[in-house]
């Protein structure tokens, strides 16, 4: 039992070691590139879902690229089924072009990478209005299916995107999303966009904190788990309390069934002033009882009473 003990321990203190980012692909991933959206800044939106051969735990790798000027991560997570965002400590590496973000996963397949980049700053053109940026993406790992969003800003004018994109489609809130989709991409494969517009006021699109959209740039419906989760627990509350109501109400009517049975009972027919009945001889009788549950009248030393059974005092 000790050396059990032990072993176990030690397995607690040494946890499995995560699989090499090498051993890592992927199923899908979807990229949303957002000028000025809630920032002045660029922002990017990666989410994706680990292959059913990827093992965990593991580390996972994301390429970023020095053409995207002062990058500052935001998250990066994993999400486990109903648990939300799960977010990482990451470490950053250099490898020649591209600066190397890893984290690891633990339980999740699902994946959530958010980080800004600002390539307006300090640039004279972009200060009068006329902005350009680069976003480039390299794998680092296989993917069967990847779908790249690139996004206009609200207010802007002349926009321009380059490659031209495949299709384009617009969600709820006006946004006109540039798409683009490619099957089978091998690792180190590298996807260059260069966007230029004009916009001259200096708010993004949105103020930050505003509620996402409802639906994403596909146009399908967003899950909303949290708000699953306050149904049920809003149903099992009304049942509880539909519950509770119905025997509060059957109790209530069975006090009240028993208070008309007792006040129907007969009274007794004899009272505290009542005489006592004489014998032939002369003598006193003994007095007569009467059932104080029903009111029947007990002669003698009958302890009990014979209508209704109850005890008498």
């Amino acid at each position: 039992m000790a050396i059990m003990l032990t072993l176990m321990m030690l397995a607690l203190l040494n946890p499995t070691p995560a699989m090499a980012a090498e051993d890592v692909s992927y199923d899908t991933m979807n990229i949303r590139v957002q000028p000025e959206y809630d920032d002045p800044r660029v922002l990017v939106v990666i989410e994706s879902v680990l292959s059913g051969d990827t093992k965990l735990p593991t580390d996972v790798k994301v390429a970023l690229s020095k053409k995207m000027p002062d990058i500052t991560v935001g998250m990066a997570c994993e999400l486990p089924e109903g648990q939300g965002h799960r977010c990482k400590v990451w470490e950053t590496k250099e490898s020649g072009e591209f600066q190397d973000l890893s984290y690891s996963v633990d339980t999740a397949k699902n994946l959530f990478l958010e980080y800004y980049y600002d390539p307006f700053k300090g640039s004279k053109e972009a200060e009068k209005g006329n902005k350009t940026l680069t976003y480039e993406y390299k794998a680092s790992a296989p993917i069967k299916q990847l779908d790249i969003q690139v996004q206009e800003p609200l207010k802007a004018t002349d926009y321009k995107v380059e490659p031209a994109s495949t299709g384009s489609t617009e969600d709820q809130e006006g946004f006109k999303y540039h798409t683009y989709s490619f099957t089978d991409v091998k690792a180190d494969d590298v996807m260059t966009f260069n966007v230029a517009y004009t916009k001259t006021d200096p708010e993004p699109s949105k103020p930050k904190g505003t509620p996402p959209p409802q639906e994403n740039p596909e146009g399908e419906p967003a899950g909303d788990s949290n708000t699953v989760r306050l149904f049920m627990f809003l149903l099992v509350v009304l049942l509880v309390a539909g519950g509770l109501a119905m025997y509060w109400r059957s109790q209530s009517a069975a006090q009240a069934e028993a208070e008309a049975r007792q006040k129907a009972r007969p009274k007794p027919k004899g009272s505290k002033g009542s005489k006592v009945a004489k014998g032939k001889s002369g003598d006193k009788s003994k007095k007569s009882k009467f059932c104080s549950e029903c009111g029947s009248q007990v002669d003698g030393d009958n302890k009990f009473c014979s209508e209704c059974g109850s005890e008498i005092a």
